[in-house]
């Protein structure tokens, strides 16, 4: 492991001692949930047998005989209906022979019924999933014995959510500590040792005989640091001296003295020596400052959090605060809060890097932070379906400030030769907040409703800001280099034309960037939460099928970028992106079921891994992207993609109401498959920037 940096050890470490104690856990947890639910069973069933057994023995007690029992299918049919933990109940005679069996489907002996009874009800089933209860008559004789079966089906089911909830926040608790570890190591470890490595470099490199260096509060380190300065000093000392004695060397300047050549030769080395040398190098004011984008991950993991709590359910509320609306089905109506919130976030992105650029990225965000909070409090108390509009246009609007503000400080923080991992770091804490809360807000909306994770987004969404006091407002960020061709100065309509008029770009926005969104949205955030609720699934498991876009995201991007890095081209990737995020959609039309919903989900995760980052590469390498200018022709790039963000969920609504759901996605499937083909036919391979 010579070849992994000591932070990334210490992550290591940290990270496989957590996920071994959670395995640990995991364990203990399910099959402690499992004795105690079968100890709970077992006691909820002992009540329901001693019931039972206290009126069977009052009909015994009378002279009724065992065998001639009556009405006995309607009472122990209305016990196993209410008591579903229940799979039977038999009653035997003294010798084992069976007298009497109901379970759901059937009951014996039935009027006229001819035939063997079922043979050793519960056969197969261990002493724990079995409660007998002697049955006794006249003289407390014994007559026989009752039986109550539990289905081992329900109990192994309980289990087996309880083992996918325990899964989920395990995953969950291994991403959320994956961006605050990196935060905690950055700032307790990577920067302070960059900073005192940058201040001892420019000590030995640029000679600065009065520099100090920053402690890094790691005990051997700085132990290391001060005897550095020891040395310094005694160095700085002995220097003097050495310039005392050679200053009359001064005077033997080549271009003032007429000395042999061999003494000004000497006077020339002894000078650049000396020179090498020297205090207040940088002065107070150019002190070297070492900042980091991993600082912003914890805070921007929490503010995706706080929005995506309500991913899996918001088309779900919606549909419950609509009422009947002229001109307005439910369908479409279901759709329009997201669609303002994403039209919301498409205006706020050039408003969120003004105020970056105006007011710093600490106010920026926490202004967006605090309008996005105000926005998810509102939506929590809406009693309409226009008001819940409303409101997730406010919590939209802060999303979109928050978000650039976000990529503007990496940006600021990176150089050419490190962005892409910035914007890794980036993409990671935006689909890693935005996993965790689709996941979490799954399994709290089946508990405690979904008002009341608004007001809980928004209490996240205001504790992000937390974190923000550990970005200096100082920092020594790098700016974004101005484009050469002066597009400053260009006006936003001519960098329009400018873009529009290129047959590439128009290409890739209509036939690529817009289709891709249209069917990430349109699938992912809108019918899939309505689809599987329509086939059953609970809220947790809605949430948790939604993760998986995200979790595939998280785990193949980054690789899938750095090796299609490697190729010429990014527009074959582009391609196949886009056609099999067409084709993850056409087999819920012919297999309209749960697996294939969620198989559906992580096909278009794995296409997008493929298209999306890619797509950003192609549009940076178009010439007409590059003479509106990098920084712009991207903006106006990002924006018209967001069209689709728009239009996904109003679409899917107006097709559901005319197709269903299965007809909807084998629309959306071919439209997206479809505009892949068109790109290739009308994008021209001579007009790409290959430099």
């Amino acid at each position: 492991m010579k070849w992994i940096s000591p932070d990334r050890k210490i992550i290591l470490i940290i990270l496989g001692t957590l996920l071994a104690s959670q395995l640990i856990y995991f364990h203990i947890n399910v099959t402690s949930f499992k004795t105690s639910y079968l100890a709970a069973v077992r006691s909820n069933l002992n009540t329901v047998g001693n019931s039972l057994r206290i009126n069977l023995e009052d009909i015994l007690q009378k002279g009724v005989s065992i065998q001639k029992f009556f009405g006995l299918k309607a009472l122990l049919r209305k016990i196993i209906s209410e008591t579903q933990e229940i799979s039977f109940i038999a009653i035997h005679d003294l010798s084992g022979n069976l007298l009497y069996y109901c379970d759901q489907q059937s009951f014996y002996p039935e009027a006229g019924q001819s035939g063997q009874p079922p043979e050793n009800p519960g056969d197969g089933q261990t002493g724990d999933f079995r409660i007998s209860f002697p049955l006794t008559g006249k003289d407390s004789r014994p007559q026989g014995v009752l039986m109550l079966g539990i289905d081992p089906e329900r109990i192994n089911r309980h289990v087996h959510e309880i083992a996918l909830d325990t899964g989920t926040i395990i995953l969950i608790s291994i991403l959320a500590i994956l961006d605050f570890l990196f935060f905690m190591v950055a700032w307790t470890f990577t920067i302070p040792v960059q900073q005192a490595s940058f201040e001892i470099r420019e000590v030995t490199t640029n000679g600065a005989l009065d520099a100090s260096i920053t402690r890094t509060h790691i005990d051997f380190l700085d132990v290391l640091i001060r005897y550095f300065e020891k040395i310094h000093r005694e160095f700085s000392k002995k220097w003097k001296k050495i310039i005392q004695l050679s200053s009359p060397l001064f005077l033997l300047q080549p271009e003032t003295n007429r000395n042999s050549e061999r003494m000004k030769s000497l006077a020339s080395s002894v000078i650049s020596m000396i020179s090498r040398f020297g205090w207040n190098r940088n002065g107070p004011d150019q002190a070297i400052r070492v900042s980091s984008s991993s600082l912003i991950r914890p805070a921007l993991f929490l503010f995706v959090f706080s929005e995506s709590l309500s991913i899996s359910f918001l088309p779900i509320f919606a549909g419950q605060l609509y009422r009947p609306m002229p001109y307005l089905s439910r369908d479409i109506a279901m759709g329009l809060p997201i669609s303002s919130f994403m039209l919301l976030v498409t205006i706020s992105l050039p408003m969120g890097g003004y105020l970056a650029e105006k007011i710093g990225h600490r106010k920026s965000f926490l202004l967006g932070a605090v309008i996005s909070a105000a926005g998810l409090l509102l939506s929590g108390m809406a009693e309409t379906i226009l008001s819940l509009v409303v409101y997730r246009a406010i919590a939209g609007f802060g999303f979109g400030t928050v978000f650039m503000t976000a990529q503007m400080f990496i940006i600021q923080q990176t150089t050419a030769d490190n962005r892409a991992e910035g914007m890794a770091i980036f993409l990671s804490a935006f689909y890693g907040g935005t996993l965790c809360g689709s996941a979490i807000g799954g399994m709290l909306s089946d508990r405690i409703g979904f008002r009341l994770l608004f007001l809980i987004g928004a209490a996240i969404a205001v504790s992000s800001t937390l974190f923000l006091m550990f970005i200096s407002s100082g920092t020594s960020a790098k700016r974004v280099s101005k484009p050469e061709t002066g597009s400053s100065r260009t006006s936003f309509i001519q960098n329009l034309v400018t873009l529009f008029s290129d047959r590439n770009f128009s290409a890739l926005v209509f036939f690529q960037s817009i289709p891709n969104k249209i069917c990430l949205i349109g699938f992912i955030y809108y019918i899939a939460p309505l689809f599987l609720e329509s086939l059953g699934s609970r809220q947790s498991d809605i949430g948790r099928y939604i993760m998986l876009y995200s979790l595939v995201m998280i785990i193949f991007s980054q690789g899938i970028a750095k090796w299609t890095d490697r190729f010429p081209s990014p527009k074959p990737f582009i391609f196949r992106g886009g056609l099999f995020s067409g084709i993850a959609l056409l087999p819920c039309y012919f297999f309209p079921g749960v697996f294939w919903i969620a198989l559906g989900i992580v096909l278009l995760g794995f296409s997008h891994a493929f298209s999306v980052s890619n797509q950003v590469k192609l549009a940076s390498q178009l010439p007409s992207v590059n003479q509106a200018g990098l920084g712009p022709g991207l903006g106006i790039y990002r924006q018209a993609e967001r069209i689709g963000n728009v239009l996904a969920p109003v679409l899917s609504g107006a097709l559901i109401s005319r197709f269903g759901y299965t007809g909807s996605l084998a629309l959306i499937g071919a439209y997206t498959a479809v505009s892949s083909i068109l790109f290739v036919m009308v994008f021209a391979d001579k007009k790409e920037n290959k430099d």
